[in-house]
């Protein structure tokens, strides 16, 4: 990004700049300065009103799952999050008509919460933000757009010449953790390489009422017709989600939106009636283009990429947020180890570990958002562990159990 650095009208001397206050930047924020540590915040939007309606448009909506839910659960905000959010009890698995499996969160031996959540990433924003506003040592700079990122001959400072409407800054820290989004600024100043890649497959959704007799459970559907999700969208109703190969999709939706209804209604028959009566119209159908993010390297000279700034995913299984929760945690309590006088080792460590699945299960969405070749796979090779996606990588399992215990225990920093 070559834009010329503009002189500063001050200067920030912080432990770790975070920029980016969407759910991963802000958790990333809050478990920094819950530990004591300096924190500045960057975000390149408006403050929002916190006592204000969402922003306009769809929301977005996530499920989360148990682990994830746990690290929630640690930082005091889960009670609050679950008030607006739709509770999943399981999830069963069907390949064509016939259903291969029922999973139960309440029975899955380790699982920390009994129940995935359907939230809006709105209303998590809006907690955490609460959550850090309490923190005297944290600073957020609002509509900040970052110029220029310098780091010293040593490696161990960087600084980042940042624009807000009132003044420039000059943003010097430790460490940056990068949770700008899959079209990270930070990343392209660091000189991080990025392949960002659109998904060549099709995702549509819809979202109807709830049906009288939904017991709740998420239903994931796999056929010659590509995946289908039926789940929670908060406390919205159902959403069906229909995952698919740009050619597929194209004959159903250059015609009308009935086309689309018998797609749905043939994969899910006890729906047909009901989706028949409240899919009337392709205004009430969303059509979403997801991204892959693949990089060189998660981390140089002390930039730290978290999130879709590291890995972008489709929603395909939904790992997405849950990952990037779990790396802010994990990436958080490597950053405040090394703060400490520890070796920052630990992080390069950390992507050694996480990256092979993280690229493993971008690989498995792609297989789901493209027309299959012949001979592919058959479709149980094509839906997801419900044990991995619940609780988590098995391998960083540890890390993450470690981080949750950082989470709940804020202390005064030590290193100083």
């Amino acid at each position: 990004m070559a834009v010329e650095s503009a002189a500063a009208d001050r200067t920030i001397a912080t432990d770790a700049c975070v920029v980016g206050a969407g759910p991963v930047g802000l958790l990333a924020a809050l478990a920094l300065g819950r530990r004591g540590r300096e924190i500045t915040l960057l975000e390149r939007r408006p403050a929002p009103d916190p006592d204000g309606p969402p922003p306009p448009g769809p929301a977005v909506v996530n499920i989360v799952q148990p682990v994830t839910l746990h690290l929630l659960d640690q930082i005091g905000v889960l009670g609050r999050l679950t008030e607006g959010a739709g509770v999943i009890p399981g999830a069963e698995i069907f390949f064509g008509p016939h259903l291969a499996a029922r999973h139960l969160y309440e029975e899955l031996d380790g699982s920390p919460v009994p129940h995935a959540l359907s939230i809006r990433a709105f209303d998590l924003v809006r907690l955490l933000l609460a959550e850090l506003a309490a923190l005297p040592n944290v600073t957020v700079l609002w509509e900040a757009e970052t110029l220029a990122l310098t780091t010293d001959e040593d490696g161990d400072r960087t600084t980042l010449t940042v624009r807000t409407p009132a003044e420039t800054v000059a943003v010097d820290a430790r460490f940056v953790l990068a949770a700008d989004g899959r079209s990270s600024t930070i990343r392209e100043l660091a000189g991080i390489p990025a392949e960002v890649v659109p998904s060549t497959g099709s995702y549509l959704d819809v979202v109807v009422p709830s049906p009288p007799d939904w017991d709740g459970m998420a239903r994931a559907h796999f056929g010659p017709h590509g995946y289908l999700l039926e789940t929670r969208r908060a406390e919205e109703g159902l959403v069906l989600v229909w995952i698919t190969d740009a050619a597929t999709a194209a004959q159903v939706t250059e015609g009308p939106v009935q086309g689309l209804v018998e797609t749905l209604s043939g994969v899910v028959p006890r729906l047909a009636d009901w989706i028949a009566r409240h899919v009337t119209d392709w205004d009430q159908v969303r059509r979403v283009q997801h991204h892959f993010v693949r990089t060189k390297t998660w981390s140089r000279d002390g930039v730290v990429l978290v999130g879709d700034s590291a890995h972008g995913m489709h929603a395909f299984g939904g790992q997405g947020l849950n990952t990037s929760l779990q790396d802010a945690a994990c990436l958080a309590k490597l950053v405040d180890e090394a703060l400490a006088g520890g070796s920052a080792a630990g992080i390069e460590e950390y992507e050694a570990l996480r990256r092979p699945f993280i690229e493993a299960f971008q690989s498995l969405q792609v297989s789901n958002t493209q027309q299959p070749p012949a001979g592919a796979a058959d479709e149980g090779e094509r839906a997801p562990e419900f044990e991995v996606l619940a609780l988590g990588q098995p391998a960083v399992r540890a890390r993450i159990s470690d981080a949750a215990a950082f989470l709940a225990a804020p202390g005064t920093p030590q290193g100083r």
